[in-house]
């Protein structure tokens, strides 16, 4: 009886010495102080701490919240690569040949790239001191020219977005004890990368401006500013953590997106838009080989031809970038997919006819200039969350009371811009040949068009000037020229932002003639060179400028000429009183 009774406790701490998994904890907690032992990768600091977190662990029921917190942090102390950097050396020579194969782009994009690489080599990975920033409209390739970096230095690539942190945590960890504690995505990204030195994409940064804290912008700068982050502290690992030797790139739509907080210590490269050509280009070399592997398909199953990919750029896709063109070849490899995938293996031909039968009917039609000159219809430029676009304003002068009308969806400082353009060609209605009292009897109406879409920004300033003068004076603007610029109340036209997108744009519609303001004459030099070669650029310093360039020969409406007949016909009832007078004068010196 007692020996039975004896094999039952035995027993009973048999199986109280073992896990719910069926795993004798003793034996855990060896193979853990066995793996902090025999690693490489930890410093000394954390190796102590690893044992004595151990330690705590056999004083611990396996049961409890404590225990699984603490082995918790003891894999993540052991997760991290802290010394494991990457062994692999790149030669420089062939990086840019690399960096050619896998990114198409400006020269001077690449070149400032490799300047960045060159100095990380020659100082064994350390960042210099200001943060890359690639800033460009989504599908301009700010995330395949990272990918590219990476790949030619042989370095892993790490692809986050801070767009939806809120709180200093999710960037630098909660502290151990909060309930659910984990590290901060640094430390994520760099366990998820498995060394020391990988490239890291960092993407909507432009939403941490959102945010009413400043708090998670500046845990953001602690982590990638090569003055901080040699001895970076995350809350929840309690070790400095170095990240001197990661390659840091932060991403924004556009250079006005950078946070205040973060842009003194920015160097942002902006990445302009694609022309048609550069598009086909990069269409043919890598995304469309891309998606036919995607899909399954082979090029034998479907050949697109180069008009083909022009009709898929002017009518179904509206962007600076090539995001809705890749969507859109997707879609028509989705639909070969499941022709083969039935046992239909011929060859399909996308080109110009064909196109509609895949993606249905056209969703854009390209904005082009009027056939001819117009009075009160000029072509702006205006920037777009899709890059470049054309911005069609039309005046009209009407009997009234002096009152400038608009509308369109206009913001205020475009409502102040119009303003301070109607002002100007007040004040030049002398040299423009315009009656005062014209704009005291007339009122005018500016309209920008596609008015669901709002508008803002004080780049029409150019654009609207003229069609005021325009309106007033009764001259036609030329429809060969778009232009950008703000006004100010003197007259001067300021330099603008966006430039090269909105000149992208102009050249898309077949605008031969751009007005620039003087000061943005230094950025032409990033336009590709098929622009400049077919654009002829007029530069710009003051709204007398776009009038004597932009506005053609008098046309008289009838209102006008009726005034002028008017004005003539009292002209002569006058000179035929002032003859009368005098022959009546006349005859009474005779009479005397």
């Amino acid at each position: 009886m007692k020996k039975s009774e004896n094999k039952c406790e035995k027993g009973e701490r048999l199986s109280a010495a073992v896990n719910s998994n069926g795993v004798i904890p003793g034996r855990v907690l060896r193979d853990l102080r066995k793996r902090v032992n025999s690693s490489r990768s930890i410093t000394k600091d954390v190796r102590e701490r690893c044992l004595t977190e151990i330690d705590r662990l056999e004083h611990l029921s396996d049961a409890s919240v404590e225990y699984g917190a603490t082995r918790q942090y003891i894999e993540w102390l052991l997760s991290i690569p802290w010394k494991a950097g990457s062994k692999r050396q790149f030669d420089f020579k062939k990086v840019e040949q690399r960096i050619d194969q896998d990114y198409y782009g400006s020269q001077k994009i690449k070149n400032k790239i490799l300047e960045r690489i060159a100095i990380r080599k020659l100082t064994g990975n350390s960042s210099i001191n200001s943060i890359l920033c690639l800033a460009g409209v989504p599908g301009t390739g700010k995330a395949s020219l990272a990918k590219a970096m990476a790949k030619a230095m042989d370095k892993e690539f790490i692809r986050i977005s801070v767009g939806g942190l809120s709180k200093a945590t999710d960037i630098k960890g909660s502290n151990r004890t909060s309930l659910g504690a984990l590290p901060g995505i640094i430390i994520q990204t760099l366990k998820n990368a498995g060394t020391i030195d990988p490239v890291v994409l960092i993407e909507d940064v432009e939403y941490l401006a959102e945010e009413a804290s400043t708090v998670p912008a500046m845990s953001l700068l602690e982590a990638i500013d090569p003055r901080y982050n040699c001895r970076f502290l995350d809350n929840y690992i309690g070790f400095p953590v170095d990240l001197s030797n990661v390659f840091f790139i932060c991403a924004v739509k556009s250079t006005e997106d950078v946070p205040d907080l973060l842009s003194h210590r920015f160097e942002v490269i902006e990445l302009p838009g694609y022309i048609e050509k550069e598009k086909i280009h990069i269409a043919q070399k890598y995304i469309i080989p891309t998606v036919l592997k995607k899909h399954g398909l082979l090029k034998k199953n479907i050949v697109f031809s180069e008009n083909g990919l022009k009709k898929i750029i002017r009518n179904y896709t509206l962007e600076a970038g090539l995001l809705q063109f890749k969507r859109q070849i997707e879609v028509i490899c989705r639909h070969v997919a499941k022709e083969k995938a039935v046992g239909n293996n011929k060859t399909w031909m996308v080109n110009e006819k064909t196109v509609g039968s895949f993606l249905g009917t056209a969703q854009y039609t390209l904005e082009k200039p009027g056939d001819s000159p117009e009075i009160g219809v000029a072509i702006g430029l205006a920037w777009t969350g899709q890059g470049g676009d054309l911005m069609i304003i039309e005046g009209l002068r009407m009997k009234g009371s002096g009152e400038v009308i608009t509308t369109g969806s206009l913001g205020e400082v475009m409502k102040e811009s119009i303003q301070a353009a109607h002002s100007y060609v007040r004040s030049k209605a002398d040299v423009l040949g315009i009656d005062h009292g014209d704009f005291d009897n007339f009122d005018i109406h500016i309209h920008f068009p596609s008015g669901a879409i709002p508008k803002d920004g004080p780049s029409a300033g150019a654009a609207v000037s003229l069609v005021i003068a325009s309106v007033m004076a009764e001259r036609p603007i030329r429809n060969d020229i778009a232009m950008t610029g703000e006004v100010t109340l003197r007259g001067k036209v300021l330099q603008v932002g966006g430039l090269i997108e909105k000149v992208s744009a102009a050249y898309r519609a077949g605008i031969p003639t751009i007005f620039v303001p003087k000061d943005n004459k230094k950025e032409l030099k990033d336009l590709p060179a098929d622009i400049l070669k077919k654009t002829k650029f007029i530069f710009i310093e003051s709204v007398d400028d776009i009038f004597a360039r932009g506005l053609l020969d008098f046309v008289p409406s009838s209102y006008t000429l009726e005034k002028l007949f008017a004005e003539e016909l009292n002209k002569a009832k006058n000179r035929k009183k002032t003859g009368a007078s005098r022959k009546i004068a006349a005859k009474g010196k005779k009479k005397k």
